[in-house]
């Protein structure tokens, strides 16, 4: 974020209270950790200053900043030359002293307004705001000079001795500096007469921490550079932040920089082993300052907040993270990278336990997003960890499954978000997935449950579910529902690591279940209509994305991208967690996705009463058009589809251009869409010609 800190401070602010009344003494729209709540919690803040002889009640009065007011209720006064601080944390009902919204980081202006809602008191613009940097008079009810305070004095006296009016430039690598042959070395430069503090621990440089910089910085291997520079009357740099892996910087994947205490300190650090266990530790008092690099990137390191992620992973050596981007750690407005396009205020990098849990975890995402599955999958960038300095393993960075992510992908304003097989609200209400779950429950009619539900996204999870024989899918359960008319439920799908043998039953294990749980097997079963659903879509992603031969590509392919990285990642690991070595974990794998069509048709086959048929379809060359069956593209070529008795298949041709289609070989029909019949059906092609140019 680029901060604009205003020349003349009266641009700031304009003061129009006379010192006839209370008045806006300081704020603070980026508390860090100048107040720290109970909860962990870091509001901001409004100090208010009576500059009268007189006790002033301020019930009744208002804030009002970029059009959001709160009325103060009382009773709540200020005495004569005292100072009231209202905490603006959006949470009201903690008391008369607590405003319903938070101070806009970016700038606005505020005004303070009388009890009669009209009368403005005090009026004051405010810029961009930088962590833990606060703004007000210059002393406690000064009209006419205001300033910024890099420390902040809530409740406490403005004493202000000159006004600051701007901020020290960010050292920066001086690109003029030639390094002897012999060493490696990082030169810094920064404004003149500024000082430079550096600190290569991973702790955070301050005006009275660090060391003061005379002389370029000798680069060893595993090591993190972080400093700021200094200059009286200004406010301080931002960070520069640089982390050298093996003496080098690293060119791929992410790295964060920390206090080592916040990580592993038997106290403090949320990264400890032991009776008191910190890494089970949650909440925002259990968030760490940190800086991370997208290496590669021309980003500048930023400032976020990082935590244990996760459930059952944190019981592993190799936990998951997650990093936030919050006013109080000074992280950007607009959030954290996921990609060239978009950013979240929240991001997981994900500890996958090994080879197998990360192949099988992106195995499903690529089937999922590359057959266009009507599932929902968080996308996963795989990259090295570099945690001040040290290689710390292959991660997945992701968004969370949370309501930013879920609104962005389904375009609705506002989410209903349910978790667990409790189905426990996150965002929203269960009002309307109560309903929906009655319905399924009961059988009803699909027109009516495809009122309550996405059937499609319910199919395709059941199908993975099935296919996987997961363990945990009762267990790992997030569902949301666009809060808008005609608003359906759907169903996240993640942590697809669990998977059964590939000969298990897993249709008669799914299927004994007596509770309503993800994603009702036993429901899908009895109902005619989702049952046939079920099967044909089952038939037609074994035909296609969960082929062997098309599975066993992906697998494959994933394993020649990743092969050096996951081999990377168990010899940082191999001497903390028992894994297999990544080729046994390819192989299973691959062996799967050869095995497991057999036994699962067998097993639904036997589950329904419904006998197995087996029908010939012929997909023509790309150059001529696509064949779709259920949705899915059939790739080219003769193809035998195991189909089950009395349930259709809906097969649809699209021609390239320059064709159309004639008809079919096998079915009397002509037109681009038919249903095959496995009762009378064995064989089928689209007949196809050119046509005139």
């Amino acid at each position: 974020m680029n901060f604009l800190w205003p020349i003349l401070l009266c641009a700031l602010a304009i003061a129009t209270s006379a010192q006839d009344g209370v008045m806006i003494n300081e704020l603070q729209a980026a508390n860090r950790r100048t107040f720290v709540a109970p909860d962990g919690s870091t509001p901001d803040w409004v100090e208010l200053f009576n500059p009268t002889a007189k006790t002033i009640d301020l019930g009744g009065m208002r804030f009002a900043v970029v059009g959001r007011t709160h009325v103060l209720k009382g009773p709540l006064s200020i005495a004569p030359h005292e100072h009231r601080i209202i905490w603006f944390d959006g949470a009201p009902d903690r008391g008369p002293d607590h405003a319903g919204f938070t101070l806009p980081r970016k700038g606005g202006t505020l005004l303070l307004i009388a009890a009669d809602g009209l009368t403005v008191k005090d009026v004051f613009t405010y810029p961009a705001m930088a962590g833990d940097l606060s703004v007000g008079r210059l002393t406690d009810g000064n009209a006419t000079e205001w300033s910024f305070f890099a420390e902040a004095t809530p409740g406490r006296p403005n004493r202000g001795i000159h006004t600051v009016h701007g901020r020290t430039a960010t050292p920066a690598i001086d690109t003029t500096f030639v390094p002897p042959d012999d060493r490696m070395l990082l030169p810094l430069t920064a404004d003149d007469g500024a000082v430079i503090r550096y600190t290569t621990d991973g702790t955070e440089p301050t005006a009275t921490h660090g060391t003061r910089y005379t002389a370029p910085i000798a680069v060893g291997s595993d090591l993190v550079v972080r400093a700021r520079a200094f200059v009286d009357g200004r406010l301080p740099s931002r960070e520069f932040c640089s982390t050298f892996h093996r003496g080098d910087a690293p060119l791929e994947g992410i790295t964060i920089a920390m206090d080592q205490a916040g990580l592993s300190d038997d106290s403090i650090g949320i990264n400890v082993e032991g009776a008191l266990a910190n890494f089970s530790r949650r909440g925002r008092s259990w968030e760490r300052l940190a800086m991370v690099k997208f290496n590669g990137s021309a980003d500048a390191p930023i400032p976020i907040g990082i935590s244990i992620h996760g459930s059952g992973s944190r019981g592993l050596p190799k936990r998951s993270f997650k990093l936030h981007a919050r006013d109080r750690y000074d992280s950007p407005v607009k959030g954290l990278r996921l990609n060239d396009t978009e950013h979240f205020q929240e991001g997981i990098l994900r500890a996958d336990a090994g080879a197998h849990t990360f192949l099988r975890n992106r195995f499903l995402e690529v089937i999922a997003t590359h057959n266009g599955l009507h599932v929902d999958v968080q996308p996963s960038r795989p990259m090295p960890l570099y945690l001040n300095g040290a290689y710390w393993g292959l991660y997945r960075w992701m968004p969370p499954k949370d309501k930013q992510w879920l609104k962005h992908i389904s375009g609705s304003e506002a989410v209903d978000v349910l978790e667990g097989p409790a189905a426990v609200v996150r965002s929203g209400s269960d009002a309307h997935f109560k309903q929906a779950v009655a319905r399924i429950m009961g059988l009803a009619p699909i027109d009516t449950l495809a009122r309550y539900i996405d059937l499609d996204n319910l199919i395709d999870l059941a199908c993975m579910d099935l296919w996987t024989g997961r363990a945990d899918h009762d267990l790992n359960v997030r569902l949301y529902r666009p809060r808008m008319p005609g608003g359906r439920w759907r169903w996240v799908m993640f942590d697809m690591d669990l998977w059964a043998p590939a000969s298990e039953n897993s249709v008669e294990r799914m299927a004994s279940g007596t509770a309503a749980e993800t994603p009702y097997i036993p429901q899908l079963l009895r109902h005619s209509d989702l049952q046939q659903k079920l099967l044909a879509r089952m038939s037609a992603l074994l035909a296609t994305a969960l082929s062997p031969v098309r599975a066993a590509f992906v697998a494959d392919s994933l394993y020649a991208s990743h092969q050096a990285d996951m081999h990377a990642d168990h010899h940082r690991w191999k001497d903390e967690m028992e894994r297999p070595e990544p080729a046994a974990s390819h192989a299973a794998l691959r062996s799967f996705t050869t095995d497991r069509p057999a036994p699962l048709l067998e097993h639904l086959g036997k589950a329904t009463g419904r006998k197995l048929r087996k029908v010939t379809i012929e997909a023509p060359g790309a150059d001529q058009g696509v064949l779709h069956i259920e949705g899915l593209v059939l790739s080219p070529g003769e193809h035998e589809v195991t189909c089950f008795h009395g349930v259709p298949l809906r097969v649809m041709f699209i021609p390239a251009e320059g064709h159309e289609l004639a008809g079919w070989k096998g079915v009397d029909a002509v037109s681009s869409e038919i249903t095959i019949d496995p009762a009378r059906v064995r064989s089928v092609r689209p007949l196809i010609r050119g046509t005139m140019p």
